[in-house]
């Protein structure tokens, strides 16, 4: 007997290779597609059609967007100014600038103080203390916290605020941040000042002042 041949095997239809893709990739959702993902889409795209339609009004419109910007600009300084009496982002900003009453109450002098113990200079520290009833040492604070002579580096001098009182005195907190080298390295230190100043006759003085020791911020 002759063995009858193998009958052809087919081909699968196509549409039903179509239809098994579909099947497997409805099956299967992308990542964009889970429900947390497509809360997310939801709370954006708002602000992105916002975003949008703005860049393409700027776009449409220049001169108008520009005139829109800088008015947006000029109040918001002309507010920072009424507010602080500073430009924005800390221009212009002196931390010595004691405001009470419309004027400058003796900033200028606690300034010129401290810059003049940070240099050591015992004269200039003298000048400014005539106003005080009973002055320190001028070439004691010199030799305790001045940088050439207490072998002090000054980091920094921070104002910690200012009051005005009703005798029109102004109180002022000064901190200054030290550094000095010990026996195991660098240590670093801080002081503080008060100062009360008033508008004399001559104009603004230093009539009081508490100096406070050095510590050790470690």
């Amino acid at each position: 007997m002759i063995p009858s041949p193998t009958p052809t095997q087919q081909p699968p239809d196509q549409q039903e290779i179509q239809k098994r893709i579909v099947r497997n990739t409805l099956a299967r959702k992308r990542a964009g597609q889970t429900p947390a993902a497509m809360f997310v889409k939801a709370l954006l795209r708002p602000v992105f059609k916002g975003i949008y339609y703005v860049l393409t009004f700027m776009r449409n419109y220049k001169l108008l967007s520009l005139l829109a910007i800088v008015l947006v600009l000029g109040s918001a300084t002309a507010v920072t100014y009424a507010e602080t009496g500073h430009g924005p982002f800390g221009i212009g900003y002196d931390q010595f600038d004691f405001q009470v009453h419309g004027s400058n109450v003796g900033g200028d002098q606690v300034r010129d103080w401290l810059y003049a113990l940070r240099e050591g200079n015992a004269t200039t520290l003298s000048i400014l203390d005539r106003f005080l009833s009973q002055p320190p040492d001028p070439q004691g604070l010199v030799d305790t916290f001045s940088q050439p002579k207490a072998n002090l580096k000054w980091i920094s001098i921070n104002v910690l605020g200012y009051r005005g009182e009703a005798d029109t005195t102004v109180d002022s907190y000064v901190e200054v941040d030290l550094s000095t080298n010990g026996p195991g390295g660098s240590v670093n230190a801080y002081a503080f000042f008060h100062f009360v100043t008033a508008t004399l006759q001559s104009g603004p003085g230093i009539i009081g002042l508490n100096v406070e020791g050095i510590r050790s911020s470690q």
